[in-house]
Parts: C-alpha cells; sequence; structure tokens
C-alpha cells in the first residue's frame, strides 16, 4: 500500500502542474455551475417576449375594452414582456425586425376582429343556458307541488326560455399563437396564455373558483433550483474526469514509456491502479468541495454533505476511474483514448436524466438510461444531498460498490505491466 502511496502523490503532483487538467477539471465544473445558478436562480427578469397584435378595434380607433383586459390579464401574470404590433404591420414581420438577427425566439399573439362582441354574445348565450337549465331542473322537480295556474305559467316561461337560447347565435372567438417550430418553451407559453383565456372566460360568466390547489415539497427544507441542479453537475464531472482524464492519462504514460519504466521497479500493477484511483477519488472530493463553497458563496446554496453524501462520492469515483483504468487498458493511442472517452461520457450525460428527466422519453431512452452507471450515481448523490432518502441511497450505493469493483478488477485485467 505505501507503493500505492508514492503512485498517488506522483501523479496528483502531475495534475496539479497541468494547467489544462486544472481548468477542465476544477474550473470548467464550478463555471458551468454559475452558469446553471445564473440561468435557474431566479436573479433576472425571468419574462419572455410576447409580441400581441390587438385587431378587435372599435369606431374611435382604440382597442375594444375587452381585449384591452384581455392583454392586461396576460400582462399580471408578471411572465411576459409584452409588445405590441400595429394593426397595419405585418406580426411575423414585425416581431422579426424588432428581435433583429441575435433576438431570440418570435412569440406572437393575434387578437382576432370581433373579440369583444363574440366574447359578449358567447357569454349571453352560456348564462342564458345555465339559466334554462337550472330553472327546468327546479321545474321538473318541483312541478307536482304546484297549481295548475302556477304550472301553466312557469311552462309557458320556460318554453319562451328555451326557445329564446335556440335563436340566440353564440359564437366563439379566436386567439392566434404563432412560435417558432424550434422554441421549446412555446408549449408552456401556450399553456400560461390558454390558463388567462380560461380564467378570463370563467370570469365573464361569473363562475367561481370551487377547487383550490395547495403546493407542498416532498423534501423538508426549502431548496432553490440550483440546489436540486447542483447533485447532477458534481456527478457529471466526477464521471468525466474519472473517464476521459485518467483514460488520456494512462495512454500518456504508455506513449512516453512510463509505464515500461515503472514496471521493472518493484510497483505492482495493483500499486498503480489504486494510485491511480485514489488521486482522482482526492480529486473529486476537491471538486465537490470547491463547487458547493462556490454555490454557498454565490447562490447561497442549502445543500450540506453529510458523512453518507461523502462515502456515495468516494464509491462514485472509484467506479469512474475504475473505467478509465479498463479504457486506459486498452486503448494505446492518445488521440483515440480522448475520443473514446468524450464518446462513452457525453452520451452518458445525457441519458442518464442527470441534468434533467427522461420520465416522457421514448421507451428505449428509459431502458438504456438503466443500464448506464450515471444513473445510479447521479439519482444516489440527490438522494443523498437534497431529499436525504436513505433508502435510495443505499440501493444505489450498492449497484455502484458492484460496479466500482467490477471495474477495478477489469481494470487491472486488461493493464498490461510488462511491455512486451
Amino acid at each position: 500500500m505505501k507503493r500505492a502511496f508514492i503512485i498517488f502523490k506522483a501523479v496528483t503532483r502531475n495534475w496539479l502542474r497541468s494547467k489544462a487538467g486544472l481548468f477542465f477539471s476544477i474550473m470548467f465544473p464550478v463555471l458551468l455551475l454559475i452558469v446553471f445558478g445564473a440561468i435557474f436562480s431566479g436573479g433576472g427578469t425571468g419574462k419572455s417576449t410576447l409580441f400581441v397584435q390587438n385587431l378587435d378595434i372599435e369606431t374611435d380607433g382604440q382597442p375594444s375594452q375587452l381585449s384591452t383586459a384581455f392583454v392586461e390579464a396576460l400582462n399580471s401574470t408578471e411572465t411576459f414582456a409584452i409588445q405590441d404590433v400595429p394593426m397595419d404591420k405585418d406580426a411575423k414581420t414585425y416581431a422579426r425586425e424588432a428581435l433583429g438577427p441575435l433576438g431570440g425566439n418570435i412569440r406572437i399573439l393575434v387578437i382576432s376582429e370581433g373579440f369583444q362582441d363574440d366574447m359578449l354574445n358567447g357569454t349571453l348565450k352560456v348564462r342564458i343556458g345555465i339559466s334554462f337549465n337550472t330553472t327546468l331542473t327546479m321545474y321538473r322537480m318541483f312541478n307536482s307541488s304546484m297549481t295548475p295556474e302556477n304550472r301553466t305559467i312557469a311552462e309557458a316561461g320556460i318554453a319562451q326560455m328555451g326557445h329564446y337560447n335556440e335563436n340566440l347565435t353564440g359564437r366563439n372567438t379566436t386567439l392566434t399563437l404563432i412560435f417558432d417550430q424550434s422554441d421549446q418553451s412555446a408549449s408552456v407559453i401556450e399553456n400560461i396564455v390558454m390558463n388567462v383565456a380560461s380564467a378570463f372566460n370563467y370570469g365573464l360568466i361569473g363562475a367561481t373558483t370551487v377547487i383550490e390547489f395547495q403546493r407542498e415539497s416532498v423534501v423538508g427544507k426549502h431548496f432553490g433550483m440550483v440546489d436540486f441542479y447542483l447533485p447532477g453537475i458534481i456527478a457529471a464531472f466526477i464521471m468525466t474526469n474519472g473517464i476521459i482524464a485518467l483514460t488520456s492519462n494512462t495512454t500518456e504514460f504508455k506513449r512516453r514509456g512510463i509505464i515500461k519504466r515503472l514496471s521493472i521497479t518493484p510497483l505492482t500493477k495493483f500499486d498503480w491502479i489504486i494510485g491511480n484511483v485514489l488521486s482522482q477519488t482526492l480529486l473529486s472530493l476537491l471538486l465537490t468541495a470547491i463547487m458547493i463553497m462556490v454555490g454557498w458563496i454565490v447562490f447561497n446554496l442549502q445543500v450540506i454533505p453529510d458523512a453518507l453524501s461523502i462515502i456515495f462520492i468516494f464509491l462514485g469515483s472509484i467506479m469512474f476511474s475504475g473505467i478509465g483504468m479498463v479504457l486506459g487498458g486498452l486503448v494505446k493511442d492518445v488521440e483515440a483514448a480522448s475520443a473514446i472517452g468524450n464518446a462513452i461520457a457525453f452520451p452518458m450525460m445525457f441519458l442518464s436524466g442527470t441534468y434533467f428527466p427522461i420520465d416522457f422519453a421514448p421507451s428505449y431512452i428509459q431502458a438504456i438510461s438503466k443500464v448506464l452507471p450515471l444513473t445510479y450515481f447521479s439519482d444516489g448523490l440527490r438522494y443523498a444531498l437534497i431529499y436525504k432518502y436513505n433508502e435510495g441511497v443505499f440501493t444505489n450505493m450498492a449497484v455502484v460498490s458492484v460496479l466500482a469493483v467490477v471495474f477495478i478488477i477489469l481494470g487491472s485485467v486488461v493493464t498490461r505491466w510488462k511491455e512486451k
């Protein structure tokens, strides 16, 4: 074990002397955390530009009262930065010119001509229909106790109301939403506009809300969005450092003949593997500590790692270091090692649900996710740091521990210590 510690110190010193290694192992993950935090911490306006063209104009040239009220209702959600589109302009052309070549996605809402009249007529028909159905129901319930004279009067009134309801014209008004097909936020914005329209419609017919929602969190402590992204970022970069860095370093040592020279010393292959794994594990713990400290300082993170999460990070680092040693033992060319490492690490990063859930992904993607080591590492780390769900931590820890042992053994098998 003493000789493995010698390898550990030598590999760690070599990493500390590499400016590129320091940047991609420590600074790049920290920069990514800052970018994620800046986007999801809620520090900006959080508003999406929505161009609104109101074609419902009254005789005095001003927008109708109901269409104006609807735009104000949209504005009250504090979701949109609304920009008016003149009615004599083509909405698409106007929005494109207003945004400019670097302005972002085009999102347009067109309020059709006759919006107010159609809303009023539709509202009147709905209200009369409700009154008619209510009166008819009440008559059927109590007509047996009515006098013949009152029954005749009631039947005449119901017939007249029904005739008026059948002949009353009620047209649905139209709102047109125009989006860029590549805009991934389009469905969210559409849902917000539809919810505002439904609430606006209910208000006109006098309906009141009879169902109320209460929101509770599955975690007792209040966490921000950055807290929930942190475990995934830590897991992803522990994975990339273990796979890409170790694979590249091992092949570079082979190219320079370092492993060949070490093989004639008292050092063993086991010492070499354990030393590299310990060095990478130290890097993983250091990376985790730096990212959490930066998060505390910049974004006021609430995540506090405990002993269980540190043990889990230790095991995860061993697992990915083992994968790196396996690839380093199989690949001889430095350029090929970098390409293979990236080809394995980056698809795993996006297919394992590390940054975003894959619940709505195709079934074959979800099946692939179940066999990726990063899935169990990121899930377990999230359970340990955020949810404090020990059962989930131990289940994922068992999988990670088994894989760590398997890859370390496999790495020792494929590593050629005595060069021919």
